[in-house]
């Protein structure tokens, strides 16, 4: 009687051995599915802000866009020229809309001496995207899972380089340097369900900092006021993607 209960008694220790060896894989086994669920779900967000950022550089290029670009209403031709240098036009690229760009639905950002912050409602407030209002759609589609912001700013480098933008052509008077219109776009591809963050939090972000910052020298900025729109949101990891583009606005010789 004896015999028979230590062999009962090391039954159970054996079997109690593998069900905590099982118990051990089976948490390895779902830990692991974890980890390669979370590398393939952000592999998916980043494609798809990628993908998002890709589109809206799509619609800048279109020729029908980039005609109505060049009007004195369009995302190039209302802030070209001295007087609109180092300012910004902002949009939200609402993939749903027929119109990639409407000045009716543009903002434009800039730095004023005497500032402590960006001014950012001279032409309203509508171009921002904006993840706390409660009526319109901001995202790309229908799908409400990706906002797209588009930056629109002529670059003040050739200030640092006298040949910069220069393209050599010739008219009936010989030989001569004719300059041509540099213009970057900054396409920020967010997507507000993946952060912790508040929907005010990301709002600022999008309608308090420039996409590049450029500012009036001798004025001390709030704190923060200076950072850009990505570094704002890397602060508060925000989920984003930025694409920038510059172009070159040309004058053909005929």
């Amino acid at each position: 009687m004896r015999h028979y209960s230590s062999q009962r008694g090391a039954a159970l220790i054996v079997v109690m051995i593998m069900l905590l060896v099982i118990m051990i894989i089976g948490t390895l086994a779902v830990r692991q599915s974890l980890i390669s669920l979370g590398i393939a779900t952000n592999g998916q967000a980043q494609q798809l802000l990628i993908q998002n950022s890709d589109s809206a550089f799509f619609n800048v290029e279109r020729e029908d866009n980039l005609i109505q670009s060049l009007t004195a209403s369009g995302m190039f031709g209302y802030i070209n020229g001295a007087a609109n240098k180092d300012k910004e036009m902002v949009f939200c690229f609402r993939g749903e809309e027929s119109a990639f760009f409407d000045i009716n639905r543009a903002s434009l950002m800039m730095w004023e001496a005497g500032k402590t912050q960006p001014t950012n409602d001279a032409l309203g407030k509508d171009g921002y995207c904006s993840v706390s209002a409660s009526s319109g759609n901001f995202f790309t589609s229908g799908r409400r899972a990706v906002m797209t912001q588009v930056s629109v700013k002529f670059s003040s480098q050739s200030e640092n380089d006298p040949f910069y933008a220069m393209q050599y052509g010739t008219d009936s008077n010989g030989v001569k340097f004719e300059k041509n219109k540099p213009v970057k776009v900054f396409a920020v591809s967010i997507m507000p369900t993946f952060s912790s963050e508040s929907s005010a939090d990301i709002d600022e972000c999008l309608n308090s900092h420039m996409s590049e910052v450029t500012m009036p020298s001798g004025i001390t900025p709030a704190t923060g006021a200076k950072d850009s729109v990505t570094e704002c949101l890397a602060r508060r990891n925000i989920p984003f993607t930025t694409q920038v583009t510059e172009y070159l606005i040309a004058q053909d010789f005929v």
